[in-house]
């Protein structure tokens, strides 16, 4: 990587780590580019250049995210754990990563929310973190499958259950006033999905 494609994404992140401390401190309405510009040290035209708009930002987030879901699975691809044990703490690191500022997290995973409900803009399927993650899920699966520590089964069920289970636990996570571990809990679930339910 070049210098200057250093200096640009140093610059891009400085712009969201900038954005993420206002946003937290004023809400994401009350936030305006200005602000952020000058909390950032930059001209106004540095900030379009990265950022078309102050919404692009919640999309850089989510983009962020599902880039972290890849970079996880290729760590995860070093290791010669069983799948269930590679698919846990595959899952368990993403909470840690989302526990790391929840208060940001729940701000911007709303405002994302919101945004998609809202405006329904035309977004790389690719590039979302539901896709991206129900994709390392699978893969994972078929892996086991063919090492025989998984039994054979329809994967891309399998792949989607655990992305409900996932998503499902975040979102009670950010919404609940109770201080409990999200890693945890995926965790505790991760286990009863595969040792199931019953006798």
């Amino acid at each position: 990587m070049s210098l200057r494609e250093k200096k640009k994404i140093e610059t891009k992140n400085r712009i969201f780590e900038v954005s993420g401390k206002l946003f937290k401190e004023k809400g994401f309405e009350n936030t305006t580019i200005d602000e952020i510009t000058k909390e950032a040290g930059i001209a106004k035209g540095t900030f379009f250049n990265y950022f078309p708009t102050k919404e692009s930002l919640i999309l850089y987030f989510a983009e962020q995210k599902a880039d972290l879901i890849y970079d996880l699975k290729e760590e995860e691809a070093l290791t010669h754990l069983p799948t269930k044990e590679r698919i846990k703490r595959f899952l368990v690191a993403m909470a840690e990563s989302y526990e790391k500022d929840k208060d940001l997290t729940k701000l911007l995973f709303m405002e994302y929310k919101r945004y998609i409900e809202i405006s329904r803009p035309e977004l790389n399927k690719e590039r979302s973190p539901h896709y991206r993650l129900i994709k390392v899920l699978l893969d994972l699966l078929e892996e086991g499958i063919t090492k025989g520590d998984v039994r054979n089964t329809d994967t891309r069920m399998a792949a989607e259950t655990l992305n409900a289970v996932y998503f499902h636990t975040l979102m009670m996570w950010l919404k609940s006033e109770k201080d409990f571990s999200f890693s945890r809990d995926i965790s505790a679930k991760i286990d009863l999905l595969f040792e199931g339910i019953g006798d």
